[in-house]
């Protein structure tokens, strides 16, 4: 009984593995589609099994072969081809193909003699034939070409869709994609379901209105959900055109199929990640880590669910080794920047503060990323480093707005008063830098205190936390902003301006007292002061 179940189980899996691949069709497919070396793949993989029409896929293996000048290998398999079916005309078109290259034309001529008389019904043959001339002298052997175009052309009263296929590559080769696009939709026209004609069509088009090439190859995966090259194709362009989560979902379902390839699953898994799937993202890029240890993007994308996931623990001992076992690796900026975060969350601040400097160090031209940098370094209270990455920021972005220069300078400002107090030297260069672009943000805007204010207070804190001329003057500059509202001296608007006031005078007044050292001046500016602290806390 446990005999017959497993039997019978394994009979399921094989039918369900059959209802999902075409078996060595789709190596044909992808060689019909110019896609030499996943045709190989597939013929090969597929050339032991039961259903696999041997002689058909030695001929197109030896086309492959053609396709990248190997003749030896070509004929190789041409012959394997005769000998596995020798009633298959179309390994003697190899022949003859292999036999023009090599400047034998009448022996060409004999081969494809005989290969018409073993299928005399078979247009797609006299196809292939005008191919062969084509491909070895489309300038010298025009007539011949023609003459087996004509030739397929009456025999199939125009229906044989493998007819506009090569007409479709012949203008192709010339750049006329317009025409060659209106011939692969004739070939789809004789043929619905041409996987050939789908995915040139789509392909021809695909630069100049992506979603029209999607729609015509969701038309062919309707038609034949079986085929690896619809599917593959449709995926592709769905990630191409930037249509993350439909990419995903297709290439969920096409990495099913036995026709698929090592680096689909591989992509798989980088769509899920970007979908925000982390956990199956991370689970795919393990199952292909089991069988390929050293695959260096699934090793990244384990370390990137892993953070995703805040699995911090795990993601540190991933992106260490993922580092340090890769040290001619093409890192990105990402991988940095997230093995900083991962670290950041660990609490090893100075740890990450070494991946964003390598980061910056890497890609020293990405705004984003000096953007990202700065934000970064103001959180873990790196104020200097905050403030250079934004400088460098502005300095990269071609028009920077006014918003740009007050966070600049707020950024500055930070720097500044944070710096150790016995360093007056780099206080002061925070500072000045500070005012730079806090004077870049005033020449741009409207009238606004609190521009003011950061410039006054920039001043101070350039000057070890106290006030000189410039910071009074700044202050100045911003209760004349504010006197021309009287609502902002109103304690009963809500939107007063009174710790404005008071902050402008409570400076004023430490600069008339303790620098200048003017009892008059200090008295004045105390009586503003009292005046506003009056407002603000009145007497009940």
């Amino acid at each position: 009984m446990k005999k017959k179940l497993i039997l019978s189980l394994l009979a399921a899996t094989a039918l369900s593995a059959a209802a999902q691949s075409q078996g060595y069709k789709d190596g044909i497919e992808y060689y019909k589609a110019g896609q030499y070396d996943n045709a190989k793949t597939i013929l090969e993989n597929t050339i032991g099994q039961s259903d696999t029409d041997k002689s058909l896929s030695y001929y197109y293996l030896g086309q492959v072969a053609l396709a990248k000048g190997n003749k030896a290998e070509a004929k190789a398999n041409f012959d394997k081809g005769v000998a596995a079916n020798p009633d298959c005309g179309y390994n003697y078109v190899g022949f003859g193909a292999l036999d023009l290259l090599n400047n034998q034309e009448s022996q060409a001529n004999d081969n494809f003699k005989k290969a018409q008389s073993l299928a005399k019904k078979d247009n797609e043959l006299l196809v292939a034939i005008a191919r062969a001339y084509y491909n070895a002298d489309p300038v010298k052997y025009d007539k011949d070409i023609n003459k087996y175009l004509d030739k397929a052309r009456k025999n199939s009263k125009y229906k044989e869709p493998s007819i506009y296929i090569l007409e479709g590559d012949m203008l192709a080769d010339k750049k006329d994609f317009g025409s060659a696009a209106a011939k692969y939709e004739m070939a789809i026209t004789f043929e619905e379901d041409n996987p050939e004609g789908y995915v040139k069509y789509a392909n021809t088009y695909f630069n100049v209105n992506k979603d029209f090439a999607i729609k015509k190859l969701e038309e062919l995966y309707n038609r034949v959900p079986n085929s690896a090259l619809a599917t593959r194709e449709l995926a592709e362009k769905y990630y191409q055109g930037n249509h993350w989560i439909k990419a995903a979902d297709l290439y969920g379902t096409y990495i099913q199929n036995p026709n698929h390839f090592p680096e689909d699953k591989a992509r798989y898994s980088v769509l899920l990640y970007w979908g925000n799937n982390y956990a199956d993202s991370k689970k795919v890029a393990q199952e292909i880590l089991a069988k390929d240890p050293s695959n260096f993007l699934m090793q990244r994308m384990v370390f990137l669910n892993d953070a995703a996931l805040e699995n911090y623990e795990a993601a540190a001992a991933e992106a260490k080794s993922f580092f340090e076992s890769n040290p001619d690796g093409r890192f990105t900026t990402n991988d940095y920047t997230t093995y900083a975060d991962v670290l950041s969350n660990l609490g090893k601040v100075e740890d990450a503060v070494v991946q964003y400097d390598l980061a910056l160090s890497k890609d020293p031209d990405n705004a984003d990323l000096a953007k990202d940098a700065s934000s970064f370094f103001t959180k873990v209270k790196q104020y200097g480093k905050a403030a250079d990455a934004f400088s460098s920021y502005l300095n990269k972005s071609e028009e920077p707005s006014t918003s740009d220069y007050v966070d600049a300078a707020r950024r500055y400002l930070n720097a500044s008063a944070t710096a150790a107090p016995e360093d007056s030297v780099l206080r002061k260069e925070y500072s000045v830098k500070g005012i730079e672009f806090i004077n870049k943000a005033i020449e741009r805007a409207e009238p606004n205190p609190t521009l003011y204010q950061f410039k006054g207070r920039l001043y101070v804190a350039g000057n070890n936390n106290l006030p000189d001329e410039d910071a009074v003057k700044a202050y100045e500059e911003m209760v004349k902003v504010l006197d021309q509202n009287p609502a902002n001296m109103d304690p009963n608007n809500a939107d007063n301006a009174l710790n404005l006031y008071k902050e402008a005078y409570q400076f004023e007044y430490l600069y008339n007292a303790r620098i200048l050292k003017d009892k008059e001046k200090a008295a004045a500016s105390m009586e503003k002061f009292k005046t506003i602290n009056d407002l603000l806390t009145p007497a009940e």
